[in-house]
Parts: structure tokens; C-alpha cells; sequence
């Protein structure tokens, strides 16, 4: 276990644990009161955003996107971190098992060298710098996905292979569990209540970020959806061109055969065969044939023209 001891002054202390085992969380329980439930949800990585009022403590649970997660990835435990915080009107403690860049940028914040001096670190402040990192980590995952929305949109009119419906589908996948998270996320950040009316434009803040992303996720998934659809359509429509690319060659060279195949037939007794003009008169008929077929070819718009 890290415990940075990032702001300890006479009117609020930031505790920040990173990759603490049970019995550090134990110890952490014991010596700051927090209740028995607060140390199993800080265990369970797989824990979605939840928001709980325990006496006169307020415990969060929010999750960050995880940059280096896989491009397949299928869940929203792969596709993000959990940071659990637990505050009090003077105190805070936040707990991750790794350790995410949108808390160190707070720590060097208000704990660092160079940075914000300690005493300015408040309740409404760090609240309101947690939940900006962390809503915040999602711009990035979520304009690379509208990227490829474009991407895929423009490869499926450009006359080209089209893009595959895999890729289609892990992009909805992957816009699909971003907007999940943001709406569990929004649904902890209503309840938040500041303490001071002052503090209330920050909370705002954070309340508009999150509904904005809301927002952004939503058409992107709409986005994601159409595509699926029209990549589907544009399938079926190339199928339908190659079916009536065989079916011209198919109908200009079957009554060909058919008249290829009556003087293919070994009957002793075919006059025509015997007359001179018997081959060039079935060249003839085999080339009116395919005239009379292209013209009507040509008049119902199978050849272009």
C-alpha cells in the first residue's frame, strides 16, 4: 500500500491510498471510523458508481477511463478504473488500486512542489477536481470513437472494400459502455449536495460536464447504430450488383447454349447442316440473339444506359 499524505491542515486532511490489501483498509477503518461496507466496496474493483450516505460521511464510488485498456474490450471493468472516495465536512480519503493519473494531477496540485498551497484544498474543491479528471478522461476515448465513425462511414461510400461489421460492432460496444458509465456517474453526481452555498457552482459544473459527455455518448451510440444498419444495407446492395452482373452474363449465354447444344446433337439426319449457308445463318441467329437481349437489357437500365 502508498498512503499520500497529500493535505494535512488544521481545516481539512486529503488522504490518498493506492493498492491497499484488506488488511490496510482494516487499519484505515479502525483509525477514521469508516464503516464495514465502505472497506468490501473498496475491494471490489468491479463496483459501479454508486453514491451513500452513511451518518454524517458521504461515501462515491466513480470510475475512470482506462487509457490502456484493449480495443475488444467487452466489460466495464475493462474499459475503466474505480476510485472510491469517502469524505466527511473536514476529511477525505480516496482509495484506487493503481495509481490514475487524474488523482496524481491533484496530489501534485495541491501536494506538490510548485503547486496550490495545502491550505487552499477544500471539500467542494477536490470534489469538484476528482469528478473534472475523472469525467474528463472520457473526451478522449470518446472523440477517437467519433473519429471512427467517420472513418468507417466514409469507407463504406468510398467504392472500396467496406469496412468490417466486427469493427462497426466494437465501436457501438465500446461507445455503448462509455454511456452507461456516464449515466451512473451522472445519477451519483445529482445527489451530491455541497455543504456551503458558495460551493454550489462548482458542483454545477461538474453536473453540466457529465450531462454534456451524456449527451455526446448518446448521439455517438445513435451514430454507431445507423452505421451498423447502413453497412448491412451496403452489403446487401453490392450482393444484389454481383447477383445482376451473373445474372447478364447468365441470360445473354444461356440461349446461346441452347442453340449451341441443338447442333451439338448427334442426329443422322440435320439438312441444315449439309446446306452451306448452315453455319454463318446459326452465327447470324446466335448474334441477333444477344443484340435482341442487350437492347432489352439496355431499356430496363441493367447495362447503363
Amino acid at each position: 500500500m502508498t498512503l499520500h499524505r497529500v493535505v494535512e491542515s488544521e481545516g481539512f486532511t486529503w488522504l490518498d491510498v493506492v493498492s491497499p490489501s484488506r488488511l490496510d483498509l482494516q487499519d484505515l477503518a479502525r483509525t477514521y471510523d469508516l464503516h464495514q461496507t465502505v472497506v468490501e466496496d473498496c475491494l471490489d474493483p468491479e463496483h459501479l458508481p454508486k453514491h451513500e450516505k452513511i451518518g454524517d460521511a458521504t461515501f462515491l464510488i466513480l470510475r475512470a477511463h482506462d487509457d490502456s485498456a484493449k480495443d475488444d474490450a467487452s466489460s466495464i471493468q475493462e474499459l475503466t478504473r474505480k476510485v472510491a472516495i469517502f469524505f466527511r465536512p473536514n476529511f477525505a480519503l480516496t482509495v484506487h488500486r493503481v495509481d490514475l493519473h487524474e488523482v496524481a494531477m491533484l496530489r501534485e496540485r495541491f501536494g506538490g512542489r510548485g503547486g496550490a498551497p495545502a491550505e487552499s484544498c477544500t471539500l467542494p474543491l477536490l470534489l469538484f477536481g476528482l469528478g473534472n479528471n475523472i469525467l474528463g478522461s472520457y473526451e478522449k476515448p470518446l472523440e477517437l470513437a467519433e473519429q471512427l465513425v467517420d472513418q468507417i462511414e466514409a469507407g463504406l461510400f468510398d467504392g472500396g472494400p467496406p469496412p468490417s461489421l466486427e469493427q462497426a460492432h466494437n465501436l457501438k460496444r465500446r461507445v455503448s459502455l462509455i454511456r452507461r458509465i456516464l449515466w451512473q456517474s451522472s445519477q451519483v453526481i445529482n445527489k451530491l449536495v455541497p455543504q456551503a452555498e458558495r460551493a454550489e457552482p462548482l458542483y454545477q459544473d461538474v453536473r453540466e460536464s457529465v450531462e454534456a459527455l451524456l449527451f455526446w455518448a448518446d448521439q455517438l451510440l445513435d451514430e454507431a447504430n445507423n452505421l451498423q444498419q447502413v453497412h448491412l444495407a451496403v452489403a446487401s446492395h453490392r450482393n444484389n450488383e454481383v447477383m445482376r452482373v451473373l445474372t447478364v452474363f447468365s441470360a445473354f449465354f444461356l440461349p446461346l447454349t441452347f442453340i449451341v447444344g441443338i447442333y451439338g446433337m448427334n442426329f443422322a439426319h440435320m439438312p441444315e447442316l449439309a446446306q452451306p449457308w448452315g453455319y454463318p445463318a446459326v452465327l447470324v441467329i446466335m448474334v441477333g440473339v444477344s443484340a435482341a437481349i442487350a437492347t432489352w437489357f439496355r431499356r430496363k437500365g441493367w447495362l447503363g444506359g
